[in-house]
């Protein structure tokens, strides 16, 4: 395995880890959130977790598309504070 792949994996399990960090930490406007987008919020979160985990202590070869992605999404979550079902909304219409 190559410095290439090192770097790869390690940007990848990373984004995938800050993702669901920032998922975890969104602020939750308690009065006007349905249980449904809390529900798909943490289904979410903990998935993007799980990928980061098993990408970073398997240390699964990684392809670049799959960073590319990685990091995107994770800029997309950063960048609308979390708010996961603000972007699901926007998509459907």
């Amino acid at each position: 395995m190559g410095n290439a792949m090192v770097v790869l994996i390690l940007v990848t399990g990373l984004a995938h880890l800050l993702s669901a960090f920032r998922l975890a930490c969104y602020q939750r406007d308690e009065k006007s959130q349905s249980w449904r987008d809390g529900l798909l919020t943490s289904l979410f979160g903990g998935v993007l977790c799980i990928a980061g985990l098993d990408v970073l202590l398997a240390f699964v070869p990684v392809s670049p598309w799959h960073t590319i992605i990685s990091v995107w999404a994770c800029a997309v979550i950063l960048r609308s504070g979390g708010k996961i079902m603000v972007l699901w909304r926007t998509l459907k219409q």
